[in-house]
């Protein structure tokens, strides 16, 4: 198969997943468009005598950006079916191609501080470009990474691996056996992080509970601050469940006692570190991942918590965790 033209896009139903721009955009196109209609409005209440015919331009201009705004919201989409892909630009026009036709991709900088990405074909001809801030832009990100498209980094971009932005790299398929010993080693590499900070800030006199924890990740709800008794894996037997998921999970302490913000926020941070996760190919196939990004985003929250703790108040609570945080997983 190669880049064809597509007479119409797949049903919904017909789909794995879609990128498209969110629904927000419609009403930053319909604000901009009200902009236009208050100036020619304006225009209209206080014109008193001729104006230059670059100011009707200026009037102009945000009815025409807005119009484009709402046609990119309603049309600009790349649509991932079992049988191909289709990508349906602004205006409505849509092209069909398959995994195979895509012969590299290249990251770009993108306003919202995360990696955009355009596709270009085999002869290095470009497809389409996709915005970090699109919904489902992150699986379409792991949807190339799984099928081995190679990614190369564009203008604005760090160089190397261990530079990708938001992680996206930096998983890493390893065996179910290995788990036990790759936790053990991820957990001394936490245990250094977490005693280095609270020497770091003794005057604080917080201590910090941490350790695994395993989990159902179906069953996780992602509001909640504790999950329910469900959720949790308490002892693997055999194979690791298909939706299985590791967190490292840290919480702050004072004397024994979780501590709370005087919003009642609790004080923790939960980070997953390994995960099963199904590949986005043909096949189909469920790996285990390490996800080796799991010491930056730790470090970051460190450092957040080194700014905020000082200059705030705290409430203490007995809460029981109802559980053992492990040191090894598996």
């Amino acid at each position: 198969m190669a880049v064809e033209k597509a007479d119409h896009l797949p049903e919904e139903s017909e789909r794995i997943f879609t990128v498209r721009q969110h629904k927000a955009a419609y009403g930053i196109g319909i604000l901009i468009i009200g902009m236009g209609a208050l100036f020619l409005l304006l225009d209209m209440i206080y014109h008193v005598s001729p104006i230059a015919l670059w100011m009707y331009g200026v009037i102009l201009f945000p009815f025409l950006l807005g119009i484009l705004v709402c046609l990119e919201a309603k049309n600009r989409q790349l649509a991932v079916t079992k049988n191909g892909l289709y990508y349906c630009n602004m205006f409505g026009k849509a092209k069909r191609f398959g995994i195979e036709d895509i012969g590299s991709a290249k990251a770009v900088f993108d306003p919202a501080w995360a990696p955009g990405y355009v596709l270009y074909d085999r002869e290095g001809k470009k497809i389409c470009r996709l915005e970090a801030g699109m919904r489902d832009a992150d699986r379409m990100f792991l949807y190339l990474h799984d099928n081995q498209i190679d990614i190369h980094m564009g203008k604005g971009m760090k160089k190397g691996g261990e530079e990708m932005p938001d992680g996206m790299f930096f998983q890493e398929i390893i065996a179910e056996e290995k788990l036990p010993e790759l936790s053990e080693s991820a957990y001394k590499q936490a245990e250094e992080l977490l005693e280095e900070w609270k020497e770091r800030n003794r005057k604080l006199g917080a201590e910090l509970l941490y350790g695994f924890a395993e989990y159902h990740g179906s069953r996780i709800d992602p509001e909640a601050e504790l999950q329910m008794e469900e959720s949790r894996i308490i002892k693997a037997e055999g194979e690791l469940p298909e939706d299985y998921v590791c967190m490292l999970e840290i919480y702050i302490q004072k004397d024994g006692w979780m501590v709370r913000d005087k919003k009642g926020n609790l004080q923790y941070m939960v980070w997953p570190v390994f995960y099963k996760r199904k590949l986005m190919t043909q096949e189909e196939k469920i790996r285990l991942y390490c996800n080796g990004n799991w010491k930056t985003g730790v470090e970051s929250v460190l450092e957040y918590w080194e700014k905020y703790l000082p200059k705030h108040k705290f409430m203490m609570e007995q809460i029981d965790l109802g559980y053992e945080l492990k040191k090894k997983a598996g």
